[in-house]
């Protein structure tokens, strides 16, 4: 059963550009450990605050319940947008297997002089198996 690692990241939109480059450098290091692909989206900064909610008044339903997007769950400052990734195994055991020797891999180490991309203490985290797809 896959079993994924998830992530929200908020990133400098100045540096997406950087942040794509790498996604993509460490994607292959992971394929090559077993890892069934990597997904970065990036939030659609045009939808406006509030109007996250597809279904007919999904919204009024909730009413006064405080309701939180995914800027505000990755916690990020002005000129920051949010990165949504996972990670996809093919198991769990694989993943717990595979994982350590991808992080011991020198390719996904930081490269000499490359700039920081985003604050890894305020990545969200966490690991999920496949309930459903549809």
């Amino acid at each position: 059963m896959s079993y994924f690692d998830c992530y929200l990241i908020p990133v400098p939109t100045t540096k997406l550009d950087m942040y794509k480059s790498f996604s993509e450098r460490i994607g292959r290091v992971y394929r090559e450990y077993g890892a069934r692909g990597v997904v970065d989206c990036v939030l659609d900064e045009a939808v406006v605050d509030g109007t996250q909610f597809h279904a007919e008044g999904a919204q009024a339903q909730v009413q006064d319940a405080l309701l939180r997007d995914f800027k505000a769950a990755a916690a990020t400052k002005e000129g920051e947008t949010v990165i949504l990734s996972w990670t996809e195994w093919p198991s769990k055991e694989a993943r717990d297997r595979d994982l350590p020797l991808v992080l011991a891999d020198p390719r996904v180490q930081p490269q000499n002089n490359e700039e920081t991309i985003f604050e890894g203490a305020r990545l969200i985290a966490g690991r999920f198996f496949k309930l459903l797809e549809t």
